[in-house]
C-alpha cells in the first residue's frame, strides 16, 4: 500500500499498462521521473489561470491557419492575432470594449465574447491547435469580467489607465 501523500502515475493503480512508481508531492526523486517523461513534461506545462489550472500552450513554431479544420480562415486569423497578443492587451481589450464603468456596457461585452470563445460553441468540431488557444483566450476573458464586475478593482484600473494615457478619458 502506497503511503497518503504518494499518487500512483496514470496506470499504476488502475491495471492498465506496466506499474509506475508513486510520485511524491509535485516532483519525484525517482530516476524514472525525469524531464523526459511525458508526464513529467505535460506537469510541467500546467500553470495556474485566474484560479484555474490549465495547460500552457507552446507549440514549436506557432499555429498555422489551415483548410483542414472546421474554423474559416478569417476566424483562425483572428483568434491567431488574439493569441499572440494575449500578454499586451488589458481588461478592456480582451472584451473588445473601450475603457468604461458602465456595468451594463461590460456585461454585453462579456456576453459577445461568450458568444464567440465558448467552448461549446465548438463542440464536435475539428480545431487541431486551435482548442488549446480558445480555451486560454476564453480563460483570460472570463478572468477580465470578472476582474471588471467588481466595481472597487474596476475604478483603481480605470484610474491607472488615465495616469498610464490610455483611459477614457485619453481619446
Amino acid at each position: 500500500m502506497q503511503p497518503a501523500t504518494a499518487v500512483a502515475l496514470p496506470g499504476a493503480a488502475s491495471g492498465f499498462g506496466p506499474s509506475s512508481p508513486p510520485l511524491h508531492g509535485l516532483w519525484a526523486a525517482s530516476p524514472a521521473w525525469t524531464a523526459g517523461d511525458p508526464v513529467a513534461r505535460w506537469l510541467a506545462a500546467c500553470r495556474c489561470v485566474a484560479g484555474r489550472w490549465s495547460v500552457r500552450l507552446e507549440l514549436r513554431g506557432g499555429p498555422r491557419v489551415s483548410d483542414d479544420l472546421d474554423l474559416a480562415r478569417d476566424e483562425q486569423d483572428r483568434l491567431l492575432d488574439l493569441w499572440a497578443r494575449r500578454e499586451q492587451i488589458g481588461h478592456f481589450e480582451r472584451l473588445g470594449l473601450a475603457p468604461t464603468s458602465d456595468d451594463a456596457a461590460i456585461r454585453r461585452a462579456w456576453l459577445e465574447t461568450c458568444r464567440h470563445l465558448h467552448p461549446d460553441r465548438y463542440y464536435g468540431k475539428r480545431l487541431g491547435a486551435f482548442a488549446a488557444i480558445l480555451a486560454e483566450l476564453f480563460d483570460r476573458a472570463r478572468a477580465s469580467a470578472e476582474f471588471l464586475a467588481d466595481p472597487r478593482r474596476r475604478g483603481r484600473y480605470l484610474t491607472e489607465l488615465e495616469a498610464a494615457g490610455r483611459g477614457a478619458g485619453a481619446r
